[in-house]
């Protein structure tokens, strides 16, 4: 009888460890999501004030660029493919109201586009590894050839290649106008990386799409501009500061690992005394 007992608190405690064990995996897993959030917005609207408090209130946003879709983690393969479904169904409907009043679209096929240049911003390195959690990303889109309206509506696709790796999605950026070549209407996008980012080199890209066109119209990324290349990056969960702990110890209180320690020889006693 008393061998059963022991024999079922023995299977008992093996349970509970395992579970225990599962608890971390899946959490370990669930930190390893990536999560992301971002402001876009026409630069000269954001003051550098401003880029602080961005900063500052995305670390307890409550909605993620991979919730709102504004992040979807897609190859830039994957979308593209998608865009172009995406162009030949709306091409077949009313294209919504533009951000311009009586705006008539510059035909694709005689309009040239062009990212003149972008520029990247490092923010926010708390463990001071050099890894930066928040990064911004400004880019002037311009119109390079002559048209009856010197000014259109685009939205930008922001891609990210850790290491040499694939494009992968990281965000969609809002329509915006812009007109002829001018740089006032360049337009910024600010990340923090929440989670799943390992601390590594990371390269950008930028695709700019004509709002109701499936095509890109221009492309801008590392390979054009150094900005755009190797920052050093990591999101939050990877940029904790060192904080030392001193452990005072108490007469009469025992560690937690002298606790698992006598915890693991009476498991081990009270299998082989069953046996």
């Amino acid at each position: 009888m008393n061998k059963m007992i022991t024999r079922n608190y023995f299977y008992k405690s093996i349970v509970k460890i395992s579970l225990l064990v599962s608890l971390t995996i899946s959490n370990y897993a669930a930190a390893e999501e990536q999560a992301s959030i971002s402001f876009g917005a026409l630069s000269n609207s954001i003051k550098a004030e401003h880029r602080l408090t961005i900063a500052k209130e995305s670390s307890t946003a409550s909605i993620v660029d991979q919730q709102s879709g504004k992040a979807t983690g897609k190859t830039r393969t994957e979308l593209h493919k998608i865009k172009q479904l995406e162009s030949n169904r709306l091409s077949k409907e009313l294209k919504k109201p533009s951000l311009a009043q009586n705006k008539s679209y510059n035909n694709p096929a005689y309009t040239d586009f062009a990212i003149y240049g972008a520029t990247t911003l490092l923010q926010d390195d708390y463990d001071s590894d050099g890894f930066y959690q928040t990064f911004s990303v400004t880019f002037d889109a311009d119109i390079v050839s002559y048209t009856s309206h010197p000014w259109d509506e685009v939205y930008a696709l922001l891609y990210i290649s850790k290491n040499g790796g694939p494009w992968t999605h990281y965000y969609t950026t809002d329509n915006f106008l812009i007109e002829g070549d001018t740089d006032s209407d360049e337009y910024e996008v600010i990340t923090t990386f929440l989670s799943g980012y390992s601390t590594n080199q990371y390269d950008i890209l930028i695709d700019l799409y004509q709002e109701g066109y499936g095509d890109v119209v221009a492309s801008y990324s590392s390979d054009d501009s150094n900005a755009l290349y190797a920052l050093p990056l990591e999101s939050a969960d990877y940029d904790e500061p060192y904080i030392e702990v001193v452990e005072i110890s108490h007469g009469g209180s025992f560690s937690v690992a002298i606790i698992m320690l006598f915890l693991l020889m009476y498991l081990v006693r009270t299998k082989a005394n069953e046996n």
